[in-house]
């Protein structure tokens, strides 16, 4: 027996949106790739749409063909919406060898505010984001 149809749908749409991510981030590379292999002659900027923003670079050493994961991160409230979104992220992406993560933010509008930032912190993590 699957998983909830409802949990089957989510799981469904994120895998779906990861594959454009991942197609998206191949089209990129190899954009950058072909450029690079273009002899100098032949140089053209790469339009500002296929640019990949440098604090989206992933640092460190790799080989030549060795092309960088993406990063998606789910924004969680802690509510059961983002909850569920977050536990289909985790499942889905590292099938996809997507790296994937979570945030919350702590406006401190509320008392309790940063106990409950806590609380999804750790759910987050638990759930490997």
């Amino acid at each position: 027996m699957g998983p909830h149809p409802a949990v089957a749908a989510i799981r469904l749409a994120v895998r779906r949106v990861l594959h454009d991510i991942l197609n998206d981030h191949h089209a990129i590379l190899n954009d950058h790739h072909a450029a690079a292999d273009r002899p100098a002659s032949a140089d053209r900027p790469v339009p500002a749409d296929r640019r990949v923003p440098a604090d989206r670079r992933v640092s460190g050493e790799r080989s030549p063909h060795e092309r960088p994961s993406p990063l998606v991160l789910v924004a969680c409230s802690g509510g059961a919406d983002s909850m569920g979104l977050a536990s289909a992220l985790a499942f889905e992406a590292p099938k996809l060898g997507i790296r994937a993560g979570g945030v919350t933010v702590d406006h401190g509008l509320q008392p309790g505010s940063d106990l409950r930032a806590e609380e999804v912190v750790l759910r987050l993590r638990e759930l490997g984001l």
